[in-house]
């Protein structure tokens, strides 16, 4: 944009028109200064010879103009011209650079020798059209006018010619320098437009293209669902009830093995079958059940919002208790999710029979005074308020395990249809066996070291905790963990647990599950603040227990993820995930999973 110089006064305006005085950006004004050439006759005729538009002229015209010229210098940022005030002078452009305004922006810059300004007002004698300012320091030639246009005699129209030649010649130049753009603009506009003709030619093929991809997509998706669907009634409508009958018979006639072989078959199909019919399940169960996180973070609810976006679940959010409390005794809701400023939620969601999650990144010392104090403890589930993929597939998971009620299965973090390996936990002096085919295995996937020594450690402690300390007899009553850890123990075949173990090139994972649900949160609680408080083996003292009660501290700590699955009196389900990148650990807070079915 333009500067925007003083508007002068009228005794100004005509001390400007009588002596040319100047008007500066800062306000200020000032006579224009006569250069060292200033009104020396001989070296302005000298500079009009130089300037083509007035090359061809007779010395005799030269001569004449030069009596009417002098030399000025214009300090940087002086107005020249003002738009709609008079003129009464042609400017030839010595040097420096001029800016032409209209209506405040810049139009051109004139900054070769010769340029002229004003002829347009001289000519027509109208207002000038344009604002002309310095942008730098300038030298111009200045003639006065009036030696076209006053002249008497039989010279005049000779110097009227001379005007009109001048204003012809200059014109000329516009008009070539117009249709050379014009040209220019043509030839851009003719490519522009094929450019834009390709363009669209080639969306329209990628819009096609979508258009054919979104259709197969939907095709694929709907023979995905399709096959979901079918597989699912196998596994309900076949599986299960052969399975169940298979088990029934078993109990009836223990030392019948006529069945052992096809329930082995059968135990194979159904690992392979299970997973699928269960995410095509939990899929469908979620729609449309209605959730309510309270989070006092902005940020996180943002990343909830986005995470189950597509889930089908119908999502409100507060940020405080009071918030929440509203919105509860407004709407109907399947589940309550908040973290632990509104821990106070729970209580009221429990009155209501409403399931609830603690999603927290806050250390287990911060809120577990808060959670003890709870009548039923809700699901704890840990979140990174770094990384972000993690939190938003915990939340994910986290929500379709309870809204679907179908909390087990390693499956559900790792990505779909990766390959599960199994192996069953039959005895103590097995265990050391077994540790060893799972580090093998993920060994010749090329899992490194560090990770391998992180899983072995984790497995060995849940397996000796699925042997010694998960059995219990019919009245619940622990039946092995009084003994040492040295002492070697066989399970009877009903005892028996299964280890699970894969990866998806992201995350490793290893579970151990046992079909007692003996585990509870009130344990896990109370190990995790024994073990921080350094108190671990006087609780398993006082609880005659063998073993030092570190194990469930070991697990956690080597961990990058502990997920605890407990369906009560039934089974129990530890994971241990690994990142198969391995992060540097900026501390040493445990990140576990708790849920209850």
């Amino acid at each position: 944009m333009n500067p925007t110089p003083r508007t002068l006064d009228q005794n100004e305006s005509s001390q400007y028109h009588a002596d040319m005085y100047m008007v500066r950006k800062d306000g200020m004004s000032t006579a224009p200064k006569l250069s060292a050439i200033g009104s020396d006759h001989g070296q302005i005729v000298s500079l009009l010879k130089s300037f083509h538009i007035l090359s061809s002229l007779p010395d005799q015209m030269i001569n004449h103009l030069a009596q009417a010229a002098r030399v000025i210098e214009l300090p940087q940022d002086s107005e020249l011209l003002a738009q709609n005030q008079s003129n009464e002078h042609l400017y030839f452009l010595i040097e420096g650079k001029l800016g032409v305004y209209v209506d405040g922006g810049r139009v051109s810059t004139l900054q070769n020798s010769g340029d002229l300004v004003g002829e347009m007002s001289v000519i027509t004698n109208k207002p000038s059209s344009a604002t002309i300012i310095s942008e730098t320091d300038a030298k111009l030639v200045r003639i006065d006018s009036q030696v076209f246009t006053k002249v008497q005699g039989p010279d005049r129209e000779l110097y009227l010619y001379t005007l009109y030649r001048i204003y012809a010649t200059v014109l000329a130049e516009k008009l070539a320098a117009t249709n050379q753009k014009a040209k220019r603009f043509e030839e851009l506009s003719h490519n522009l437009e094929k450019k834009v003709e390709e363009r669209t030619q080639k969306l329209e093929q990628q819009n096609a293209e979508l258009l054919a991809s979104k259709n197969k997509m939907e095709e694929l998706l709907n023979a995905r669902t399709v096959v979901l669907r079918k597989l699912n009634e196998l596994n309900e409508n076949q599986l299960v009830p052969l399975k169940n009958y298979l088990d029934e018979f078993r109990r009836q006639h223990p030392d019948d093995v006529s069945a052992d072989q096809l329930r082995k078959s059968l135990f194979e199909a159904q690992a392979l079958i299970a997973p699928i019919a269960e995410q095509y399940s939990s899929e469908q169960i979620i729609q449309s059940k209605r959730v309510l996180l309270a989070d006092t973070n902005k940020k996180q609810q943002v990343i909830a919002k986005m995470a189950l976006g597509g889930t089908g679940v119908i999502l409100d959010m507060v940020s405080t208790v009071e918030e929440g409390a509203a919105k509860l005794s407004e709407c109907d809701y399947d589940l309550i999710v908040f973290d632990p400023p509104n821990i106070e939620l729970a209580n009221l969601a429990n009155q209501k029979n409403i399931q609830t999650v603690l999603m927290t990144s806050d250390q287990v010392p911060n809120y577990l005074p808060a959670l003890k104090k709870l009548s039923v403890i809700p699901a704890v589930v840990s979140r990174n308020d770094v990384d972000r993929t993690f939190t938003v597939k915990n939340i994910v998971t986290t929500v379709t395990k309870i809204l679907s009620r179908d909390i087990f299965g390693i499956e559900k973090y790792l990505s779909w249809g990766v390959d599960v390996q199994t192996l069953p936990v039959v005895s103590s002096k097995q265990r050391a066996e077994v540790t060893a085919q799972v580090i093998q295995y993920f060994e010749k996937l090329g899992v490194r070291r560090a990770n391998r020594d992180r899983i072995a450690t984790v497995l060995e402690e849940m397996l000796m905790n699925a042997i010694y300390d998960a059995p219990v007899d019919h009245e619940g009553k622990p039946i092995y963990n009084h003994l040492s850890r040295t002492v070697e123990l066989t399970l009877k075949p009903e005892q028996q647990g299964i280890v699970r173990f894969a990866t998806d090139g992201m995350l490793i994972g290893v579970s151990v599950r046992d079909p007692f649900g003996s585990f509870n949160g009130s344990t896990l609680l109370r190990y995790l603040e024994a073990n921080y408080a350094g108190s671990a083996q006087d609780l398993n003292a006082k609880e005659g227990k063998g073993g030092a009660g570190r194990g469930l501290h070991q697990i956690v700590e080597n961990s990058d993820l502990v997920v605890f699955n407990i369906e009560p009196k039934k089974r129990t389900e530890v994971i241990a995930l690994f990142n198969v990148e391995v992060k540097e650990k900026i501390d040493h807070t445990p990140s576990f999973h708790l849920f209850v079915a």
